[in-house]
This record gives C-alpha cells, structure tokens and sequence, in this order.
C-alpha cells in the first residue's frame, strides 16, 4: 500500500515538474524568438538615414542626417547581441525624433505580454488625465500627479525623446501609449523568462475627479497588454468621438467628424450617413462642421461632404513639394510628374482640388469649427475652403504648420516588430515657414476648459462657435 502511495506520489510530482519544465521551455523559445539580432538593428538606423537622405521631402535633409549620425550610438558599444523589440525602439526612436516631424516616426510596439500600467491617459498641457482604467482605486478623468515618487512634469521629461514634433504641444499627444508603457520604456531592468506572469506594485498619486478634488495615494498592479482591454472593460471610460454624426439647433445643422479612413464598410456607411442627413434636412440655413482633434489623412472625407454645397463646378489650386528621386516614382505619377532621372531636386508641383455637385445639393451657409489639434488632410480642407470662403471658421491656430508634411507610407520590420511612418511630399503654399492656419474668429480657451471637454462635463468651444454663427445669422 506504501509503495503505490509512493509510487503515485512520484507520478504525479514527476507529471508536474515535466508539465512545468515543458512550459518554461516553450516560453523560452518564445523570448528567443522575439529576440531581435544587432544586425536588424543596424539596417533599421540604415533605413532611416536612407529616407532622410533620398525621401524626406526638405531642402535641408542633408542637414538633418548628419545629425542623426553624430547622435547614433555604435551597436558595438553595447553589451548585448540581441534585443527585444521595445529595446530597439528607445535605440532607433531618438534618431527619428531629431528630424522634428510628427509624420515621420515609429510607433511603440506593443507585444501581448508586455506589462502595462492598469489605465491609459492623454496628456493637456502637462496634465495627465486618466481616461480608461482598469482598477477600482483610479477613476476615469482622476488626474495623475505622480507614479513612483516620480512627478508627472519628470515622466513626461523622460519619455519626450521617443516622441516626434515640431513642439512640445505636438509631442504630447504622443504620450498617450508611452504612459501605458512605463514599465517597459522606464522601468525593466533586465527580462527574464518566466511561466507565470509576475506583477509588479507602482504607487499612483492621483487627484480625484470626484467630490472635493482631493489628492491620494493608492497601489496598483500592471497587467499585461493583452488582459488590460478586457479589464478595463468592466469600468466606466471618458466618452470618445464617433468617426461621424450630426446633431440639430434649431436651424443650425451640426455635423461632427472624428478621424477615421474611408476604408472597408466604413466608406458605404459615410455615403449612407450623409445621404440621410442631407436628404432629411434640406431646409438648414447653416452647417457647422465641428472637426476639432480631427487627424484624417484622407481628404476625400471632407471633399464628398463639401460638394453636398457647391452648385458647381469649383477648383482650388494647391502647390505640393516632392523630391524628384526614383523612391518617389508613384507620388510624382499622381500629381502628374512624368518621371525621367533622379535629379535629388525639390520639385515644386501645382496641383487642384475639383469639387463637383453631388445630390442633394444643399444651399446651406457653411462655417467650419477647428482647433490646435487639427492636422493633416482636415487641415488641407479648411485651408481650401478659406480661399473659397471669407468670415466662416471659427477656433483657434493649430500645432501643424499649412506646409505640413504630407502622403504617408509606412514600412514594418517584421523582425523587430516596428512600424516606420514617413512622409514623401509637404505641402508648399506661398506663405512664411512655420505658418499655422488661423481662424477668422478666434476662440480663447483654458487647460481647464479643455479638460472638461475631454471629460464630456462641458464644451466652452462649441458654445461660443454657436454664438458666432447665430450672431451672424441674426445680422444677416
């Protein structure tokens, strides 16, 4: 009876430590896997002195890839042979940021077992606001004032680098993921291979959104990047923008854009949403286009909205710089540059902007609502239809210049999980470098009043939008 005991004993410890020691071996080979070896590093740092080089449309690339060399530390110097690909990221992100264009980039990447911070934040002016979460100690629109003794002002220093941009303001919007990603980017010494997944404590000081704005101190655990949706699931989250919708006051039709692609199903659900909403509302006297925030790089969004208010044919000349290489051989095709030779000059290309009637036809007085936030092709349209249009936006200056950076490609490195956006064209209006587009009636707003916005307690820019269309309408 003893030796069966013994014997089943044996068995089952003998059944768990292979059990455990096959999971630590498959682990294993998994982290081997993600491994990324020196010479994958080398040619990304090659691939991004490539593109500077014989891309990036700016007279003074050659400038800029000098520098990215002196400021390149040679792979040689480090220690290891391999790394992760978050690893890779901090070495190759720096580089990128000293060309100072928030189109030009890699993303974070985010791998399944990365350990993350259990909320996800956007930052206001150096403020960070906590807008999803995951555990019941920190609220939705609780504001973080510091995370492991380090202050807000000091993370926000210590992630700037792996950011792009001309200024700060521009900069960060792009902490959003790197915040989550502390503990990786800031915090991870060394990695291991492990079965179980270890968590790690961080002490949160946060302001309460609730009640007296107090301030507290609470301990919460990361979780891994691919619990944290599902988590975060079970509490409430400060609202977001749909990609498109359309509110009514009285005679004023409201539509609010989010950034979206016409992509997918999303095309026919754009066409069918504006459809109803012109067909049922032929009588408006005035449109307000709300496309604060919005970032879309399709300019065929705004274009099929904005030919629902022209009666007929209209064309607006635009200029657009590109570099006349063969790595830009389909750009140049597009705006009608027959390619020859690579010549490494900066074209200078007239291009136009048709807009044709497109039913129902609405003779509605337009007027376009736009703030610091708002770049790339919703840019582009307000910029268009101010040519067309006196005395009819309304907001404040945007972060991105009118000559902005413009036709994105993106390029993947299977190996070290990045992902490359650059720019192959900008934007070559005749105005002063470092022009930002202004609005004919300017809006005065608080960091206060923006983060209100962002929680959905108030919005002090619509309102007074309203007020401006309405006071011109009573004019009239």
């Amino acid at each position: 009876m003893k030796a069966s005991v013994r014997l089943i004993l044996i068995f089952i410890v003998s059944g768990v430590v292979t059990t455990l020691l096959l999971s630590w071996i498959i682990e294993w080979y998994k982290y081997q896997n993600r491994l990324v070896p020196v010479e994958s590093v080398q040619e990304l740092y090659e691939d991004v002195i490539r593109i500077t080089e014989n891309v990036y449309p700016s007279e003074k690339r050659l400038e800029i890839v000098k520098q990215i060399r002196s400021a390149y530390k040679d792979l040689n110097t480090y220690s290891k042979r391999r790394f992760l690909p978050i690893e890779v990221f901090k070495i190759v992100q720096p580089l990128v940021s000293i060309v100072g264009d928030q189109n030009f980039r890699f993303a974070p990447p985010v791998e399944p077992v990365y350990s993350v911070l259990p909320f996800t934040v956007t930052v206001i002016d150096g403020r960070v606001i906590v807008t999803t979460s995951a555990v019941e100690s920190i609220d939705a629109g609780d504001e973080i004032l510091k995370i492991n003794d380090r202050s807000v002002s000091e993370l926000i220093e210590l992630l700037l680098p792996f950011t792009c941009g001309e200024n700060y303001q521009i900069r960060e919007q792009q902490l959003v993921q790197l915040f989550q990603l502390i503990p990786e980017i800031l915090d991870r010494k060394r990695h291991s291979v492990g079965i179980f997944y270890k968590q790690k404590e961080y002490n949160v000081t946060v302001k309460s959104s609730k009640g007296e704005n107090e301030e507290k101190e609470v301990v919460v655990k990361t979780l891994t990047a691919m619990s944290y949706p599902r988590e975060s699931s079970q509490y409430p989250a400060l609202p977001t923008r749909y990609p498109f919708e359309f509110t009514r006051e009285g005679d004023v039709g409201v539509f609010k854009f989010g950034t979206f692609s016409l992509s997918g199903t999303t095309y026919n659900s754009y066409r069918e949403f504006l459809s109803n909403s012109f067909i049922h509302n032929r009588d408006l006297k005035y449109v307000l286009l709300d496309l604060r925030g919005v970032t879309s790089r399709d300019f065929n969004i705004f274009k099929e909205f904005f030919e629902h208010f022209v009666d007929r044919k209209t064309v607006v000349e635009r200029y657009i710089s590109i570099i006349n290489t063969a790595y830009n051989v389909g750009i140049l095709e597009k705006y009608g540059v027959d390619f020859k030779q690579t010549t490494d000059e900066l074209l200078r290309i007239k291009f136009e902007h048709v807009f044709e009637p497109r039913d129902p036809v609405i003779k509605s007085d337009v007027w376009i609502l736009f703030d610091r936030y708002t770049s790339n092709a919703a840019l582009d349209f307000i910029y268009t239809f101010k040519k067309l249009y006196k005395n009819r936006t309304i907001g404040e200056p945007t972060l991105m210049t009118i000559n902005h950076t413009t036709e994105l490609s993106s390029q993947f490195d299977d190996k070290a999980k990045l992902s490359m956006i650059f720019p192959s064209a900008i934007i070559s209006e005749d105005v002063a470098s470092g022009t930002v587009l202004e609005p004919d009636y300017r809006i005065e707003i608080s960091t206060q009043e923006r983060i209100e916005y962002i929680k959905g307690e108030s919005d002090y820019m619509y309102t007074k939008a309203l007020e401006v269309v309405k006071s011109k309408k009573i004019k009239e």
